[in-house]
């Protein structure tokens, strides 16, 4: 039987070709469980890219289809060895298999922690690793909060930073249970909430963030790479990523380093509950008036847009390709493959001065609800490294009050000028992108 990778792809899309690669680099073939996509054409280029792929009849996945694939895809010649999902509504579902097959993998409670926002920020709270408020939101109830800080709500479960705010005015939660009607509707993105659709508010951390994109192996926390987000736009009711950049450019060096130590120990309190492998893209920012760093979320998995294409141009290695191999290191390699990842670190080279490349990657978003009729980016000088149009002309746009992203673009830059590139590539992007609607 052929040693194979199962990916559980959501609705006909995961990573599918990156995932293929990552495979075979390790000598498995990528086989594929896909939910039934919305428009069955979208299939037709995953599968190029697999050796085999089953689809459901539902557009979401349950462990019950996932347990019926591993056996219908030995019957085919198939011995799958590992689960890999890179839509967070399926790490579970990964995580699940992973342990019945025998892959590194972080234990269901840990992963089940970092996806409830709440339960997080509790836990975080109570071990002394952070000084933020939260409440759950009850429907109809307005809650009592502290008039002198400012507040920020995200529904338990998140997704393209659906429903994520400033509450400036406490009537503006009288609109959730319309937002969760839109979370119960989403027919793409509704498997990310798991049935969940409840709200919290917490204390808003002033002061800039950041991700650390960041792989776990035996309970061993490597930060490969780290991006500062540096320009969020902020919608009624959502909050929009509009440029990383990889190093970070507003604060120092060892603030940065002081900032990884705090998520490694983070990560290392939430190995009682079994975190000890896998990929993560964690969201931090810097209380700057209290001199400390804050966990805004801890994603168990790989960071979206193009987080993995600038760990990539930073380090030289796909988080993806190391996140497969780790799923699937033996014994005897682990202490080579730790010695590798620590050397690959951007991180590492913060703290020892090395030199370090440097990314810029900016989005673009589109307004809920309307007809893209025209789209173009077309730079007449620095044209971007990776250019990747998620719309076509004639699409209209969801009515979501999520991020709906029409472009990301990434360029390499020099480390050493990271304030002057971002100025210029900030200009630049919103001089040359148009977009009209009908």
């Amino acid at each position: 039987m052929k040693p194979a990778v199962l990916l559980l792809m959501h609705q006909g899309r995961s990573f599918t070709e990156e995932a293929a690669a990552a495979a075979a680099g390790l000598g498995r073939t990528l086989v594929a469980l896909s939910s039934r996509p919305e428009h069955p054409g979208v299939l037709d280029d995953s599968r190029r890219h697999v050796a085999d792929c089953l689809v459901t009849e539902e557009p979401e996945l349950r462990f019950g289809d996932v347990e019926k694939a591993v056996r219908e895809l030995a019957d085919r010649g198939y011995r799958v060895e590992a689960a890999l999902a890179t839509f967070e509504g399926y790490r579970l579902l990964m995580a699940e298999l992973n342990e019945r097959l025998g892959a590194h993998d972080s234990a269901e409670p840990a992963l089940r922690l970092c996806l409830d926002k709440y339960e997080l920020r509790r836990f975080l709270f109570a071990q002394g690793l952070s000084e933020v408020r939260a409440r759950r939101l009850a429907p109809g109830v307005v809650p009592e909060l502290d008039p002198s800080a400012r507040w920020f709500v995200k529904p338990v479960r998140g997704a393209s930073s659906f429903a994520a705010f400033l509450l400036d005015d406490v009537t503006a939660l009288a609109e959730l249970p319309a937002m969760q009607q839109q979370m119960r509707a989403d027919r793409r993105m509704k498997a990310i909430f798991m049935d969940r659709y409840d709200f919290l508010v917490e204390e808003y951390v002033e002061g800039p963030e950041f991700s650390f994109e960041t792989l776990v192996l035996d309970g061993r926390a490597h930060h490969l790479c780290v991006h500062e987000k540096a320009r969020v736009e902020r919608l009624e009711r959502t909050t929009l990523e509009g440029m990383s950049v990889s190093p970070p450019a507003s604060i120092d060096r060892g603030l940065v380093l002081e900032g990884a130590r705090f998520v490694t120990d983070c990560l290392a309190a939430l190995g009682g509950h079994g975190l000890a492998a896998g990929a993560f893209h964690i969201e931090v920012k810097y209380w700057a008036d209290r001199g400390r760093w804050e966990i805004i979320e801890i994603n168990p998995r790989m960071g979206g847009s193009l987080i993995d294409a600038s760990v990539r141009t930073v380090t030289g290695h796909s988080l993806l390709d190391l996140w497969t191999e780790s799923l699937l290191a033996a014994a005897d390699e682990r202490d080579a493959f730790h010695e590798r990842l620590t050397r690959i670190s951007q991180l590492e080279a913060l703290r020892t001065g090395a030199p370090t490349r440097a990314t810029v990657f900016l989005s673009k978003y589109g307004e809920k609800g309307r007809t893209v009729d025209r789209i173009r980016f077309d730079p007449p000088t620095r044209p971007p490294r990776i250019l990747r149009l998620h719309v076509a002309e004639g699409a209209r746009l969801d009515a979501s009050d999520r991020a709906i992203c029409l472009m990301d673009a990434l360029w390499d830059v020099a480390a050493d000028a990271l304030d002057a590139e971002t100025a210029f590539l900030d200009r630049h992007a919103t001089e040359h992108f148009h977009v009209r609607y009908r």
